[in-house]
């Protein structure tokens, strides 16, 4: 694994986990609830392929829904 695909396991994982713990139990306004883990999307580099991003995209999801109980809302 280079240094790179090392940096984005990391924020996968940190990044996930505030959000299970901290962001799904915070409301701004009542209405608003803060997503921080799309921001991995953002910052994967443009280079990077159509299927890896798709890939990347589906298991930060299902991640997501897995930890949050949510089941794919």
């Amino acid at each position: 694994m280079t240094t790179d695909s090392l940096k984005y396991l990391w924020q996968f994982g940190l990044l996930c986990l505030l959000q299970v713990l901290i962001f799904n139990h915070l409301n701004l306004g009542g209405y608003i609830n803060p997503f921080p883990y799309i921001y991995l999307i953002l910052i994967l580099p443009i280079s990077m392929g159509r299927i890896q991003l798709l890939l990347i995209g589906f298991l930060l999801g299902l991640t997501i829904d897995v930890f949050s109980d949510t089941g794919g809302l």
